[in-house]
């Protein structure tokens, strides 16, 4: 018999007695955690209108044939404390996921928990007004990023950065660097309060001060801080994104005209995309900024709604002198020991395109509830 058609024989035999596979579903994929697509029932129905809490924008990543959606905490403010989270096939499973309509088996990991959760990568940026109202804050930022950040350090593999803004205009920089590099930048020689977030340092600090001239408003705006970090900062791909918006004013684009710094510039997923990253808030105003204040649209907005439009955390009553609120007791600081990692399959399917990613959590006793898409999500980058 001929030796081609022995060898193709031979071949199929061993197909058929080892199931033989192609490389996406083989052996060494990485998917041995990760139950079958076959336990993977549908999302259970969720009115968007009854959810309870907020699921906070993703960072996706790929690790060969797995992909990460990285995700803070989940706070529930019913009970003040952090949700356990339980994927497929485990008892008590509270959080499901589908993409473009299909159901997908995923693995829960708790970032904090894992073996190698120092390459978990955690990008927090630290939007600052330092308009002269706001010297406890600074000095506070200042007093407790060291040990804060070592602790955050031990967990995750961390870069913090800074943008100072005050009345229409960005006053000062330090890009996505090393904990020891904003510490060292919030206390140089001389500079106390507000002075703190004042200035451009590091290798690319002429680039960030041509930048920011573009960012001019009408008044304090941490929306243009915060579209500044993202445009000009080097955040890194598939970095879980956050930042901390520290205010004691509206925000203030001023008009029209400004209208791309407003707060209304993270609402959409078209304009904001869900790995641009999370914003959380420490509002100290709430004392004079109160529901019967007259908030104005592209004038005077409420800056807490950046977080409630990417599934942030606020804290509307922080006291005006700060007095008893550390970083370290920051919810955002909980968001990040409470962090998961989701991992799912990468399939055929998910190779090319754009994807619309559906997360559905519901406890068994139904009193933790809530439902978000992420739209247009690429898994080939």
């Amino acid at each position: 018999m001929d030796k081609k058609l022995l060898y193709a024989l031979a071949l199929g035999f061993c197909c058929i007695t080892f199931s033989c596979s192609s490389d996406e579903n083989g052996p060494g994929t990485g998917w041995d955690d990760i139950p079958e697509e076959s336990l993977a029932g549908p999302s259970p129905i969720v009115d968007p209108a009854e959810s309870n809490v907020n699921i906070p924008n993703v960072g996706f990543s790929v690790d060969g044939n797995v992909i990460n959606m990285n995700m803070t905490g989940i706070y529930n403010p019913q009970t003040r404390d952090w949700l356990d989270l339980y994927g497929t096939s485990i008892n008590g499973q509270n959080i499901w996921v589908e993409i473009d309509g299909k159901p997908r088996s995923i693995l829960v990991e708790k970032n904090t928990s894992r073996v190698s959760r120092a390459t978990t990568q955690v990008d927090v940026c630290f939007l600052v007004d330092n308009s002269g109202s706001m010297s406890e804050e600074a000095d506070l930022l200042a007093a407790e990023i060291q040990s804060w950040s070592t602790k955050l350090e031990a967990m995750f593999d961390l870069k913090l950065g800074c943008v100072g803004y005050d009345g229409g205009w960005i006053s000062g920089a330090l890009d996505m660097d090393t904990p020891d590099k904003l510490y060292d930048f919030l206390n140089r020689e001389g500079y106390t309060g507000t002075d703190r977030t004042y200035g451009f340092e590091d290798g690319n600090a002429e680039t960030l001060v041509l930048a920011a001239a573009n960012y001019e408003t009408y008044g304090e705006c941490g929306g243009a801080a915060l579209h500044f970090a993202d445009e000009n900062f080097a955040f890194r791909s598939g970095a879980n994104r956050l930042y901390v918006n520290f205010t004691d004013e509206p925000n203030q684009p001023g008009g029209e005209s400004y209208k791309q710094f407003s707060v209304e510039s993270v609402a959409s997923q078209d304009d904001w995309k869900v790995w641009q990253g999370t914003i959380h808030t420490v509002f100290s105003g709430g004392d004079y900024y109160t529901e019967t204040y007259s908030w104005r649209d592209l004038y005077y907005e409420k800056p807490w709604l950046m977080s409630d439009y990417t599934g942030g955390i606020s804290i509307l009553d922080a006291p005006a002198n700060f007095e008893g609120v550390t970083l370290d007791g920051l919810l955002v600081t909980g968001a990040l020991e409470n962090s998961n990692t989701l991992k799912f399959r990468m399939a055929s399917d998910l190779k090319s395109g754009l994807h619309t990613v559906k997360v559905t959590i519901l406890t068994p006793d139904n009193s933790v509830k809530s439902v978000r898409e992420f739209i247009d999500v690429d898994f080939s980058k």
